[in-house]
């Protein structure tokens, strides 16, 4: 019930906007808004970047290194 927005909730939130604020002040209202929702995008990113790369580290400091294994030699021996 309260999870969607129809076109009439939609509408009258923004007379009610434009009511408040007034028609000179929607663009820079907007432009503001516009600029902080890029800013939270952009943080948002560099936190998943950076949680992606401490878990490559992790999963890298975690993985042991493979144990040489020696080699096998085979003698063949021919008799004539």
């Amino acid at each position: 019930m309260f999870g969607r927005i129809g076109m009439g909730e939609l509408l009258i939130i923004l007379v009610v906007v434009l009511l408040i604020f007034g028609p000179t002040k929607l663009p820079a209202l907007a432009k503001s808004m516009g600029q902080a929702v890029k800013e939270f995008r952009k943080g948002t990113q560099e936190v998943e970047d950076g949680l992606n790369k401490l878990a490559n580290e992790t999963v890298a400091e975690a993985k042991p290194a493979a144990p040489a294994q020696p080699q096998q030699t085979t003698q063949s021996t021919e008799t004539k």
